[in-house]
């Protein structure tokens, strides 16, 4: 998922807090989204992407409007996600390397705040069926899954295509990339990764890493 302009709200999209039993139990601090999403401690070696910045937004149509997918049917997309209970989304960009380029290895994280379990479930359920979709013209991507071990019901999806790909199917201007997409929910919210860049330069053992380090971070965080 991707956002493709820069969104105005950025500040509102907190929990609730989470109050204990007694009259003096100290409520949880809320927890913004943007502490949801992936860090450098997560992606040791990243760094903020200077180009594709951070952006959030509460506003469904906004939402929807601009939600990156392969080849989605629209209705059924704005459905799921009403159904769901949009309530708020982030995403954010982090490259790695010493200088930024659009051919440096990215790690893509997002966050979509759904109002209930089942609504994150329905929502990370779509996702995945996206994931897997084929072009819907004509490219050279090879689609597989893998196992996210240690992240539970968690799915990951690689999609690639290699020089011999490309040239095989004479699908001219493409370019050769692998890509590691994951996605997981944690009470209600939907956690997705993609990690990807030129063949070779990313892996799915990384991939696996990240997701399990967000994983371990954010369970512990209100749901």
């Amino acid at each position: 998922m991707r956002f493709a302009t820069a969104l105005l709200v950025a500040l509102a999209l907190v929990t609730s807090s989470a109050c204990g039993d007694g009259d003096d139990a100290a409520p949880a601090e809320p927890v913004g989204l943007e502490q949801r999403i992936v860090t450098a401690d997560e992606a040791p070696g990243s760094k903020p992407d200077p180009v594709e910045t951070r952006q959030t937004t509460a506003d469904f149509e906004e939402f929807i409007d601009v939600l990156r997918h392969i080849d989605p049917d629209t209705e059924e997309m704005t459905n799921v996600f009403r159904e769901a209970g949009f309530e708020g989304a982030i995403i954010d960009t982090r490259f790695f390397g010493n200088a930024h380029s659009r051919s440096s290895p990215h790690i893509v994280s997002s966050v979509i705040q759904l109002q209930s379990e089942q609504g994150a479930a329905s929502a990370l359920e779509w996702l995945e069926a996206d994931s897997k979709k084929p072009c819907p013209t004509t490219c050279a991507n090879q689609i597989s899954e893998f196992d996210v071990n240690g992240v539970p019901d968690a799915w990951g999806v690689r999609r690639s295509q290699s020089s011999e790909d490309i040239e095989a199917l004479g699908a001219e201007g493409d370019v050769p990339f692998d890509s590691y997409g994951m996605g997981f929910t944690h009470g209600s919210f939907v956690y997705t990764l993609d990690l990807f860049g030129p063949p070779g330069s990313v892996s799915e053992e990384q991939a696996l890493g990240i997701a399990r380090a967000l994983h371990e971070r954010i369970v512990d965080l209100p749901s």
